[in-house]
């Protein structure tokens, strides 16, 4: 009895502490231990003094953000709001390219380029076409337009005249968008495009530059030799149709149509009494006679009917005997009396 009321005294008395390294002593002296595995290590708890520093340093960082946060919305929370105000999203259009035009042979015939001087802004592409002999047969376009407030009213290129205008849709292209974010001052803080415009569809023709030009040339060179108003050709593949150059003299500039600033250049072509707008190829009023000419002319030369050197006296009509009743002919007039002509000269004349 008194042994274990000692017992139990002891038991109270004691430390009931006990250091780590107490329990199991001697286990870092036994060879079985796996050192890799951590087999007879003795793990310490971390130091109130390393918990106090980390503490301390978490402490410090909300302090510091709670420190800018304050700055960023109490001190210049009215400056940033009035910022904030003054900024606008607006959505604006981003200019697809228009597709380019070529001849048979790969050359460019309108195409774009980036030029602010001209256009006076760098939101779209100038169109540029290929000169001389080629303005009636591209045509010209108008170029996007912006109102007072510089607001897009037209936001498409849209053919006027010629190739640009027969395959408007072809060429034109998909306009794309972006959202800008300016200030009061207009300085633009941001961009973020929300659809990338899809460039137009390129467009091959059968024409061949080199001809054409050489062409225009030859019309032009006679014209003002002659003192012609104009003049026009046209050469085409008689194999398959195509036609391999299209040309009319006098011609307008399409660039200077296109862009619309040079008012009296535009003015001039509208009270040239040659009339440069008209395309002599395509639109010109031509007697049935010129038409026919040529080839009746083939067709004798094939049956072996004339000469092309044999001269005809012109006296400016022509009488037809009627068939059923010699007695009466009947007329045909000429526009003049060319006198003694060959074949060469009626054509041209």
């Amino acid at each position: 009895m008194i042994r274990q009321f000692l017992r139990k005294q002891k038991i109270k008395d004691a430390n009931f502490f006990v250091e780590p390294d107490e329990i199991f002593l001697d286990s870092k002296n036994l060879q079985n231990f796996d050192q890799q595995q951590f087999e007879g290590r003795i793990e310490k708890p971390i130091s109130k003094k390393t918990v106090s520093v980390v503490a301390s340093f978490l402490v410090l960082c909300i302090v510091i953000f709670a420190g800018r946060l304050g700055y960023l919305q109490i001190t210049k929370g009215q400056a940033y709001l009035n910022m904030s105000n003054n900024n606008v999203l607006d959505k604006q259009v981003i200019f697809a390219d228009r597709g380019i035009i070529y001849d048979r042979n790969k050359v460019e015939l309108a195409w774009n380029t980036k030029d602010e001087t001209q256009t006076g802004t760098d939101d779209f592409s100038l169109r540029n076409y290929l000169s001389p002999g080629f303005s009636h047969v591209l045509g010209y376009i108008s170029y996007p337009a912006q109102d007072k407030s510089g607001n897009y009213w037209q936001s498409d290129f849209v053919g006027k005249d010629g190739l640009e205008k027969e395959y408007d849709t072809q060429l034109q292209g998909t306009n794309g968008s972006k959202i800008v974010e300016t200030d009061a001052y207009k300085k633009v803080h941001s961009e973020n495009i929300v659809d990338a415009p899809v460039r137009g569809t390129d467009l091959v023709t059968t024409l061949d530059s080199r001809i054409q030009t050489e062409l225009f040339t030859l019309i032009k060179n006679v014209s003002g030799g002659n003192s012609f108003g104009g003049g026009a050709g046209v050469m085409m593949d008689a194999t398959n149709g195509q036609i391999i150059a299209s040309t009319s003299y006098p011609e307008y500039d399409s660039g200077i149509l296109s862009l619309g600033k040079d008012s009296a250049t535009i003015q001039s072509y509208l009270t040239d009494p040659r009339k440069i707008f008209l395309d002599r190829a395509t639109a010109g009023l031509y007697t049935p006679g010129s038409i026919v000419k040529p080839f009746l002319a083939l067709g004798a030369l094939d049956a072996n009917i004339i000469d092309p050197n044999k001269q005809i006296l012109s006296t400016g009509s022509i009488s037809v005997p009627n068939p059923y009743d010699p007695t009466k002919e009947t007329v045909f007039k000429d526009w003049r009396a060319n006198g003694w002509t060959n074949m060469g000269q009626a054509i041209a004349v």
